[in-house]
């Protein structure tokens, strides 16, 4: 792996690559949306403010040993009488940016005590909000966009410019490699990069940008869109890619002509094991990962 890596994203898909990365040498940053509104981390800010920490706490047991009582701890859900179900890691780090200051300290804080040597970090230092320009009307809220069976136009914050983390900033400006997703594209990956202040700084970075694409279309957030309508909302938004990283066998492929028209580098590996659609397979993905940010088909398509 090279010297200096960042993720961006959020969910399930940002977990799976974290999970693949987790033991490779290398500076590993995380930035992470907490524009989140369902769920326990919606009733935590519905009940205190704050910014979301569900995606937070997700990303920290993917890079943690599972098998360490904390992650385990961590991981398991709690049922307090007229308070509702919480995983215990979603309320320690609710409380501990209340006793330490902010949200950023609290990462770093139980990250040490996981004994994780990558950095996580919560995107925006405030609470923010998505909202998602559909035709004549306006979707607000994470959870009401995913659900949404309009088409999004346009992805917006409330506030309209939220102040981006300078830790976050700082590891995107001096990565070699930014790695974009996967997971779904407005809520977890453009929450985050479409951010005005996220945006400049990929357009700025003297890294690689590679998007991995997700595999199939989302019901609700994407359904219907191709692979090129995915990267077309990307680059609506201002979002820089050098390089995409698909399974030629996905319901989201490309030919590899497209890009390399748009002069985007084609990267094409399996990613999903046989039999099983739509899973990013975590040896496949460790291995195109593997490549990819040890330059294998950078050379290549240098020379085209």
């Amino acid at each position: 792996m090279p010297e200096r890596v960042t993720v961006i994203g959020g969910g399930h898909g940002l977990a799976a690559v974290l999970a693949t990365l987790r033991d490779e040498p290398g500076e590993l940053t995380v930035v992470v949306t907490v524009a989140d509104d369902g769920g326990s981390s919606g009733e935590l800010r519905r009940r205190y403010g704050g910014a979301a920490v569900g995606d937070l706490r997700r990303a920290l047991l993917a890079l943690a040993d599972e098998d360490t009582p904390l992650a385990r701890a961590l991981a398991r859900p709690i049922t307090v009488e007229h308070f509702g179900r919480h995983p215990i890691g979603n309320l320690l780090l609710h409380a501990l940016a209340e006793v330490l200051g902010d949200l950023t300290q609290a990462t770093d804080w139980l990250r040490v005590q996981l004994g994780i040597r990558a950095r996580v970090l919560p995107a925006t230092v405030d609470a923010v909000s998505l909202l998602g320009e559909a035709g004549g009307q306006i979707i607000v809220g994470e959870s009401a966009i995913g659900a949404s069976d309009a088409v999004i136009r346009r992805l917006r914050f409330s506030p309209e410019r939220p102040r981006v983390t300078e830790a976050a900033l700082d590891a995107i400006r001096c990565s070699d490699y930014v790695l974009l997703g996967p997971g779904s594209l407005f809520t977890s990956v453009l929450a985050v990069c479409a951010l005005p202040d996220v945006a400049c700084a990929l357009a700025e970075t003297s890294a690689r940008i590679v998007w991995i694409a997700n595999l199939e279309p989302q019901a609700g957030e994407t359904g219907g869109m191709s692979a090129r309508n995915h990267l077309a909302v990307l680059r609506r938004h201002g979002v820089r890619v050098d390089a995409v990283l698909y399974d030629p066998w996905a319901a989201l492929s490309f030919a590899p002509e497209q890009l390399v028209r748009s002069h985007i580098e084609p990267i094409s590996y399996p990613l999903q094991a046989a039999g099983e659609t739509g899973i990013h397979c975590p040896a496949l993905l460790r291995d195109a990962l593997t490549e990819t940010l040890a330059g294998g088909r950078h050379a290549a398509f240098a020379a085209c």
